[in-house]
């Protein structure tokens, strides 16, 4: 893999928003995509594992926390050359986040940390997504990464 596969991440994206959708409750979030309004970190936990295990330019987990808070507001994905990955979104830079926000690298798997930003990886999300399921985001993202 000499250049990122951007085209491919986007793909990926889209068929997670194609499966998913958007958020149709009103509030800050509304008409984003569902999977980045709570699986956003089991779907980050997943894709590291799947892309660290095939390739050897690894990825990172990243919160993007609330300025001078313990609040954590998305778990994104680090890539390789520095661009930012999400379910919902696809590859991003940090621009796409406001300056009330903070991106804070995960440079070192914490299962812990990650747990405790989640606010659990392995609850329901009723609310945003309820059709979530783990396994056919990780269907989702070995199809894509093969393709890479």
């Amino acid at each position: 893999m000499h250049e990122m596969p951007f085209a491919e991440l986007n793909n990926l994206s889209r068929e997670i928003n194609a499966l998913y959708g958007y958020v149709n409750v009103a509030g800050d979030n509304f008409g984003e995509p569902a999977i980045n309004s709570g699986p956003c970190a089991p779907f980050a936990k997943v894709f590291y594992e799947c892309w660290n295990a095939r390739f050897t330019n690894k990825v990172n987990i990243v919160f993007v926390m609330i300025k001078n808070t313990d609040e954590c507001w998305h778990v994104i994905i680090r890539l390789p050359n520095g661009m930012l990955f999400d379910g919902g979104f696809g590859v991003h830079s940090e621009n796409k986040y406001s300056d009330k926000l903070q991106i804070v690298d995960m440079k070192l798997y914490d299962e812990d940390t990650l747990e405790k930003y989640a606010y659990g990886l392995g609850r329901k999300y009723p609310r945003y997504c309820p059709n979530f399921s783990i396994g056919d985001i990780k269907a989702i993202i070995d199809k894509h990464l093969a393709k890479i």
